[in-house]
């Protein structure tokens, strides 16, 4: 039997091929800057560029204020010369994106996943100096292989967050330390491959100690077991939460737009003051290419310490 780790990883294969063709594409067109981009929570942000030139890896735009959103709304998927084309000249990008080719990517549940799109600094000639069958195809090739790069993950990946819930903490019933490690790998990989959207939530506990000292060890364990309690309530389905040690607990949230990030975590918080809980917190969202998931984390920690501090002075 194939373990889950020994299992086709749909995530590679993925970003094998988007690379590829990002590179075909970059050496038989006169387009220079190519990009396979992911479109989610409001944003369109680059996975897989040829170069680090106009487009660049973890580069996010409001996808309203993309030219492939107009691309989408029915504008040309070739534009020789965004200036003077009436789609895509009042754009602020058509200064710098003289050129634009763009296509949309569907994923395997028929929904758009995101672009393969390209755009020069000069202007071409005519469209036809860029094949537009060539590309075409080479989105059909890539939307097949998302297809079949979705699919393939789906089972290994239940699998193998199975495994991660299967570590819990003893104490809570929550994922320990070496499940969340999983967890973060898992999330890692759905990052760098396809973008999606993961952010990081790292909780402290406030008073633990002194609970400790002075009412004794089993009442600090019923004061953890209380907000592990709250914790797990307040977890939307794409929430997953973790005793990462002592009075700490991390969260990994999938699937939230940066614009809801804040009052996503205020949740938890709301959560455990319900249930007489004081704590601070602190998030980051991770960002292709730029922010790991491991950054991530860093991040959300020394925004929790921050927001201890000031709590503190207050």
């Amino acid at each position: 039997m194939v373990s889950p780790r020994d299992a086709v990883n749909g995530a590679d294969a993925f970003t094998a091929s988007a690379k590829r063709i990002v590179d075909y594409l970059n050496a038989h067109t006169p387009i220079a800057d190519w990009s396979v981009s992911r479109v989610a929570g409001g944003e369109q942000v680059h996975l897989h560029v040829h170069d680090e030139g106009v487009l660049s890896r973890g580069r996010r735009v409001p996808w309203e204020d993309t030219l492939c959103v107009r691309m989408l709304d029915g504008g040309a998927q070739v534009v020789p010369d965004t200036q003077l084309d009436s789609d895509y000249a009042s754009h602020p990008d058509s200064s710098v994106a003289r050129a634009y080719v763009g296509f949309p990517l569907v994923d395997d549940e028929g929904n758009t996943f995101g672009t393969l799109c390209g755009v020069g600094t000069k202007p071409l000639r005519s469209a036809d100096e860029v094949d537009d069958e060539l590309v075409r195809l080479m989105r059909d090739l890539l939307s097949s292989q998302l297809s079949l790069s979705r699919v393939a993950d789906r089972e290994r990946r239940a699998a193998e967050i199975a495994e991660a819930m299967a570590h819990t903490d003893a104490l809570t019933g929550l994922v320990n330390r070496r499940g969340w490690d999983l967890l973060l790998e898992d999330a890692q990989e759905r990052v760098s491959a396809y973008g999606d959207p993961v952010a990081v939530g790292v909780v402290d506990l406030d008073g633990l100690k002194r609970v400790n000292d002075v009412e004794g060890h089993e009442a600090g364990d019923r004061l953890l077991r209380r907000a592990a309690g709250a914790l797990a309530v307040a977890a939307a389905p794409g929430d997953r939460v973790a005793r990462y040690g002592g009075d700490e607990f991390a969260i990994l949230a999938n699937n939230v737009p940066l614009s809801g990030l804040d009052d996503h975590f205020d949740r938890f918080l709301d959560a455990l003051n319900r249930v007489g809980i004081a704590a601070s917190i602190g998030h980051a969202a991770t960002n292709a290419g730029v922010i790991g998931v491991a950054d991530a984390f860093v991040q959300a920690d020394a925004d929790m310490y921050q927001v201890k501090q000031a709590r503190k002075a207050s």
